[in-house]
């Protein structure tokens, strides 16, 4: 990948921004063994109307078991004068921070509180633009929708509600999204940290996707799919117009499945997900409207892979992946927690 295509967090938000702008910097890990997982979301907010402006920080902590899930979510919202960027020192919003190789933050309300302190790095140097080139050029799509680190390794800990957690080489990822209005609805899904079935052993494997539909008049536009894949040291970038007409893919609250072909290499794809395992939570788009993210990041994931050389393997994932599916409407069984 050359220069001119590196995908960073620089942000695209200034506060001499014009009207009506969102912006988002994600992250989330998983310690597969102990069955936790966190998401970290840094946040700005221009209503078009400019009668709110603001910079927010989300975290939510998961922890599932046999019987039950555990989940603590938490938002912290401040003046949008508390978001700062730099090229040297990254994105501050109050006493949060992303930079280029460590996070750290704390977010806090009447209930519950959360401290983090992480270190990472790129197990693989990997990264995807969700969006096909030739929209943008078209101005048919405005937004920004990328993965800048595709596969991560987090080294650190961090405190739920007074109790520590240390997390050691936990795979992860970093998103980052931005522009004048959030899609009409979408499913994402992300892992990178799955077995190979044949043997058990922990595969090089990392997949991440994206189905969503865009705004169009009152209602909106057909789905759109992109996909990344990396089998070893191959990667398949599934993100062009002759792609999207080709890709197979579904999904709802209890999963998503796909059939995608690329360079004459199948990818068969399941992610289940239980209602138990989501926390709900609002968000609010630029008109002052609100999409519901119905967000797990402790799902499962089954993928095939049938070789263009004749080769078919297996890879599976427990607990290991982040699955989301963001609905104008709330479904009526997944509690909001934010």
């Amino acid at each position: 990948m050359g220069d001119a295509t590196v995908l960073t967090n620089a942000p695209y938000f200034t506060h001499s921004h014009g009207s009506g702008f969102q912006e988002v910097w994600y992250m989330k890990l998983n310690d597969v063994a102990s069955g936790r997982a966190l998401w970290l979301r840094l946040t700005v907010l221009q209503r078009m109307d400019k009668s709110k402006e603001i910079a927010e920080v989300w975290a939510i902590f998961f922890e599932r078991d046999n019987t039950e899930t555990k989940k603590v979510a938490i938002k912290n919202t401040w003046p949008i004068a508390e978001f700062k960027a730099d090229d040297t020192e990254g994105l501050h919003i109050a006493h949060t921070c992303l930079l280029a190789a460590r996070t750290e933050g704390h977010v806090h309300d009447d209930a519950h509180s959360l401290r983090w302190d992480f270190s990472f790095s790129p197990r693989t140097n990997a990264q995807f633009d969700f969006v096909p080139a030739l929209l943008p050029r078209l101005k048919v799509v405005k937004n920004k929708a990328t993965t800048v680190h595709e596969d991560l390794c987090f080294d650190g800990w961090c405190e739920v509600d007074g109790v520590r957690y240390d997390w050691a080489e936990a795979p992860g990822m970093q998103g980052h999204l931005a522009g004048p209005r959030n899609g009409h609805s979408w499913a994402w899904g992300h892992c990178n940290c799955f077995v190979d079935d044949a043997t058990a052993a922990p595969a090089p494997v990392v997949w991440d996707g994206l189905c969503a539909r865009a705004p169009l008049g009152r209602g909106a536009a057909p789905p759109l799919t992109s996909m990344f894949f990396q089998i070893g040291n191959e990667r398949y970038e599934v993100n062009t117009l002759r792609d999207a007409f080709r890709t197979r893919a579904q999904y709802d609250y209890d999963g998503f499945t796909f059939r995608v072909s690329k360079r004459g290499t199948v990818f068969e794809g399941r992610v289940s997900a239980r209602l138990a395992d989501y926390a709900g939570v609002t968000y609010e788009d630029t008109d002052g409207s609100h999409l519901y993210c119905h967000n797990s990041k402790i799902s499962d994931m089954t993928l095939r892979v049938l070789g263009s050389d004749g080769t078919d393997n297996t890879y599976s994932s427990t607990g290991g992946v982040a699955y989301e599916v963001v609905s104008r409407q709330p479904h009526p069984e997944v509690p909001l927690l934010l």
